[in-house]
């Protein structure tokens, strides 16, 4: 472990080498990446001004893209961009009262009184439902140990987000257009909701999209039940065009 320099003890920072736990922490686990982000953030954090220390190492330690590891590697700044989205959703989090993070799971608390809780999955760039990393680590443990992870960890739905509504919940009354309307196809998920991600962004701003979706608590109810909607008249269709099933593929088909 190095020394603190006089500047960092003039300015009252603590040196990363004290605030992050390299040998306990499990890096697999969004909170402990926040860590690293706040300790080479601590002059911003101090004067609110935006995040823009990209940490030297310790990225090393994380399932974070092993690409946007090393700013000296990047030549070219093709990952530029993607450090710039991790700063930004970091400290969109860190700031944030209406999110909480607690090992792999983040919380969010929406503006009209809703929660949504869900998973960080860094290693395939994806969220899931919450429990799902524990979940994945538990089976993981009883198998081959943790150096025999690969890409993609298997079991793990991806784009899963659970809220505080239950199954076949009623639109929220202030959603525009849909607000009080109950669903009917909600139950195949139960108290998730499948969020997409669009695919030509990075991981760090779908991620901060999604906090965004979350906190205004509205157009995120819209999206799940026009999804639903479209169950609806996919069911109808069915009922009327082939109301014993389709051939080759629904096995009650007469």
């Amino acid at each position: 472990m190095t020394e603190k320099t006089t500047s960092e003890e003039n300015d009252g920072f603590e040196s990363p080498e004290e605030m992050i736990d390299h040998n306990n922490a499990n890096f697999e686990q969004i909170e402990h990446v926040m860590t690293i982000f706040v300790a080479y953030n601590q002059a911003n954090i101090q004067q609110g001004t935006p995040w823009d220390t990209w940490p030297e190492w310790e990225l090393c330690l994380t399932a974070i893209n092993p690409e946007v590891h090393f700013e000296s590697e990047d030549s070219a700044g093709e990952f530029k961009a993607e450090r710039e989205h991790w700063l930004a959703v970091m400290q969109f989090i860190h700031n944030s009262e209406h999110i909480e993070v607690d090992g792999h799971t983040i919380t969010v608390r929406g503006q009209h009184g809703h929660t949504f809780r869900f998973d960080v999955c860094l290693q395939n760039d994806i969220y899931t439902h919450p429990g799902g990393m524990e979940e994945h680590e538990v089976r993981l443990a009883r198998s081959r140990g943790i150096q025999n992870i690969t890409r993609p960890i298997p079991y793990i739905q991806p784009f899963h987000i659970e809220h505080s509504l239950g199954a076949l919940w009623i639109c929220p009354e202030h959603v525009p257009e849909y607000g009080g309307q109950p669903t009917h196809y909600t139950y195949i998920t139960g108290d998730t909701l499948c969020i997409s991600r669009e695919t030509d962004d990075t991981f760090p701003a779908t991620l901060l999209s999604l906090l965004n979706l979350c906190i205004e608590d509205t157009k995120i109810w819209a999206i799940a039940y026009e999804s639903d909607l479209e169950a609806q008249k996919r069911a109808d269709w069915l009922e009327e065009n082939w109301p014993g099933g389709i051939p080759d593929q629904d096995w009650e088909y007469q």
